[in-house]
């Protein structure tokens, strides 16, 4: 019994690192939030965070669908590599 791997430990394990990921992903997202437009970031936080559909993103906010994608692709690389820092800086 006692090699038996302890499963509510691994349980809290696992939520343990879901949070800890979460809260990094919040701080990196915060820090790019912090250094583009805030339109920029508007038209990502409704397409993406909220999950919008594009056509109430482009009607909500007056751009096109170009722009969606595009703020979604160029802010999403930002986060990854805000988080890859983040990340980078703990260890």
């Amino acid at each position: 019994m006692e090699k038996l791997p302890d499963q509510a430990e691994a349980k809290i394990d696992e939520m343990w690192d879901e949070e800890w990921q979460k809260n990094l992903l919040d701080v990196a997202i915060e820090r790019v939030k912090a250094q583009i437009d805030p339109k920029q970031f508007q038209i990502f936080d409704s397409y993406v965070l909220k999950e919008w559909p594009v056509k109430d993103v482009k009607k909500m906010l007056g751009v096109s669908a170009t722009q969606v994608y595009l703020a979604k692709h160029r802010i999403s690389a930002l986060i990854r590599k805000e988080l890859k820092k983040l990340e980078t800086d703990i260890l």
